[in-house]
Formats: C-alpha cells, structure tokens, sequence
C-alpha cells in the first residue's frame, strides 16, 4: 500500500508539472510577448450599495432641536417624507437635513404609535427622486436588505449603509388588541437609524421601515433607570442642548442620561422594522398612494 501511493505521488507530481510547465509556455507566445494567465474571475460586486446613488439623495437627517433628538427618513413620490413615529412625535420642532441645501421646516400630517409610522410634509420639495415602495408582500426568512441612514454619534450630510438580513418574523398583540407583526432584522441598527427605508437588496426597493433595535434591559434596571430620570432633589447641573437654551439637571438625571446613552450604543445587531404592507396601509389610510 505504501509503495502504491508513492508511486501515486510520484505520477500527481509529473502531472503537477507537466500542467505548470504548460502553463508557462503558454505566457511566452513564439514573438516573445508575454499573455495573462487566466483565472476565475474575481468578485467585484457592490451589491449592497446598488442603491446608493438613490438612498443617499432621497433618504435625511430629521432633526427635532429642542429635544436634542434625531432620525431618518426617506421621500415617498407624493413629495412626503416618511419616518417612524417614535422619532417626531415629541418634537416641537422639526427639521429635514437633506444630503444637498440646508434645513427645511416639515410638519406631521399623519402618525401611528401603534405601528411606528409618521408622514411629513416639507415646507419646499425635496431636489431628489423618491424611493420606490416595493408592491411586494411575501419575502424569505435570509433575505439580503440593507439600510441609509444617520446614526447617532455620525455627523456626515450622507447617510451611510448598513447591511443584514431578514431574521424572522415578530407577532405583538398590543394593548388596543391589534395584531403588529414586524420583521427581525440581522443588522446594526442603532438609535438615528429610525425611520429609514429598509431596502431590497436586489432591487433597491423599500421593503419595510427601521423601527428599533434589540437593546435588552431587565425590568429592575429600568425601574431604576426610570427613577433617576425622574429624580428632583440633591445637587444640580445646568447643561446647553444643541439649540443654545438651558436646561438644568439633578444629579440623579445626569447619571440615569449618561446610563441611558450607554445603554443606546448597546448593538446585539439584532433590529425591528415596519412590514410594507403595514407601510401600504398607512399612507392608503392617510389619502397617499403608495
């Protein structure tokens, strides 16, 4: 056996050689000039951001100033912006930082808390072509999607891409007794990125809305959390919002911030968007065709 599989390898190496030294005649033709080797060909694909040239024109920064707060959202063909509800539906205040210009007044015209949608409606129209709303409804769990958007701590005019893929599928039964479903995204979705379009790899088309990402606390760090928030006496600070007015903090508010903005920058890669068909509905609902 043994002598059997050296006489083996002794005939793979002649073949081994035989095929290089083939090879190497085969870069010199008979003038001298020299050829490429052929190889497989290499991968150079940028999938994931084919829609980039759209999403970084049609997807903002939605600023709300006095609350020291900000999200994504993205421009529907009515001219309409549309984000989460959770990123506008405290704001006095809202803004649109497009990618091109300066900052432009909108105001809502429609909000659901239940499944976390809002529509806006810019003081002048967007310079950009609108995302294209998927007619859609059935995709598989390992779907490639991606995200633009403007998570916190990024400063950029451009929202910058995320990549993930459909995880599952989530089913709430809310206090209302209405049914939420929302997609499982394995992506890094972090605070900011609320309110962008979740889109189609393939296509380019929105496919759903970022809604939150999986940022797990137990209930009695919360309680905890939520008492410092709401604490009242001991020393107090006064801090500048981004806006120029003053606001003035306990000690215990400062901490239960800082814990919370720690708590934030938790990414398990683990997020949760909007369906389109939910997306559909609210904008047939609010008198916009999808």
């Amino acid at each position: 056996m043994r002598e059997w599989v050296q006489n083996r390898s002794s005939v793979v190496l002649c073949l081994l050689g035989a095929w290089v030294m083939a090879g190497a005649s085969g870069m010199t033709s008979d003038k001298g000039t020299t050829t490429d080797v052929f190889v497989s060909a290499p991968i150079n694909s940028n999938s994931a951001g084919k829609g980039g040239s759209l999403a970084t024109q049609s997807v903002v920064r939605i600023i709300c100033p006095k609350e020291n707060s900000a999200g994504s959202g993205f421009l529907h063909k009515s001219g309409k912006i549309l984000t989460a509800d959770h990123v506008v539906r405290s704001c006095s205040e809202i803004l649109i930082l497009p990618t091109a210009g300066s900052t432009i007044r909108a105001s809502v015209v429609a909000m659901d808390d239940e499944i976390d949608l809002a529509l806006l409606v810019p003081a002048k129209a967007l310079p950009a072509s609108p995302l294209p709303i998927s007619t859609r409804a059935s995709f598989s769990i390992g779907t490639q999607v991606s995200t633009w958007g403007f998570p916190g701590g990024y400063l950029g005019t451009v929202p910058i891409l995320s990549v993930g893929y459909l995880s599952g599928l989530e089913v709430t039964k809310l206090p209302s007794g209405r049914i939420l479903r929302q997609w499982v995204v394995n992506a890094a979705f972090n605070r900011g990125n609320s309110g962008g379009p979740l889109l189609l790899i393939e296509s380019g088309e929105v496919i759903g809305v970022v809604s939150s990402k999986l940022a797990p606390i137990s209930s009695f760090a919360k309680s905890a959390l939520d008492a410092l928030e709401k604490q009242q006496s001991g020393c107090t600070f006064e801090a500048s919002r981004p806006d120029g007015s003053k606001v003035t903090l306990t000690e215990g508010q400062v901490i239960g911030a800082v814990l919370n903005e720690l708590r934030n920058q938790v990414q398990l890669v683990i997020g949760k968007a909007v369906l389109i068909e939910d997306v559909r509905s609210f904008l047939k609902e609010h008198g916009v065709e999808p």
